[in-house]
């Protein structure tokens, strides 16, 4: 309920924002963390990496943007070990206005899948929620399956000083998850919902 709340009143102070100038809409500057890299590959079903998923998804999702009124920066272009330390540095030092750490998921529990959107309990809780649940819409209008969104006091969302939500994929344990997961479609698929969530 509480979660429910705030979104309700961040897409409410979003709109007035919005409404105040509608023929000069804010360009919005936002962070796509590519999860692991280098010597952490995060989670892997046998040769399937976590870190070169979230890299693919991550290049799919800039270009993607690149007609839209978003500046898409990417944390991490090459497969190189940053530590969470670094990555909240460098992404301050971007002053981005929204923040989205991308990952892959893996359970004992082969049936587990879908999509899971994580928000941190802090000052930008609000704002986080606003743009996590338009995530999570924007893959429940594709009928593709969803959590509601979750909080979790993850390092990167509890230390950034800005809006910042994590976004995992699907579950690489799971056979359906998987055919997005690894295929260039799948991955331009999850990668086009989530640059729709941001007009």
């Amino acid at each position: 309920m509480r979660m429910f709340c705030l979104f309700i009143i961040a897409c409410l102070s979003f709109n007035s924002m919005a409404a105040a100038d509608p023929t000069h809409p804010k360009k919005i500057k936002v962070v796509i963390d590519a999860g692991h890299g280098g010597i952490d590959t995060g989670a892997q079903n046998n040769s399937i990496l976590e870190k070169q998923i979230v890299a693919d998804v991550s290049s799919h999702l800039k270009e993607l943007c690149s007609d839209k009124n978003v500046e898409v920066i990417l944390l991490r272009t090459e497969d190189q070990f940053m530590s969470l330390q670094d990555r909240v540095k460098k992404i301050e030092a971007l002053s981005p206005d929204l923040v989205i750490s991308l990952h892959a998921n893996y359970s004992d529990d082969r049936e587990r899948n879908g999509v899971e959107v994580y928000v941190a309990e802090n000052d930008y809780t609000m704002k986080s929620s606003y743009f996590g649940t338009k995530i999570l819409e924007s893959f429940k209008r594709k009928d593709f399956k969803t959590s509601d969104l979750k909080s979790a006091n993850f390092f990167l969302l509890k230390n950034l000083k800005c809006p910042a939500v994590t976004v995992e994929l699907g579950f690489l344990s799971n056979s359906e998850d998987m055919k997005y997961l690894n295929s260039d479609f799948g991955q331009k698929f999850l990668a086009k919902q989530i640059a729709s969530s941001l007009d």
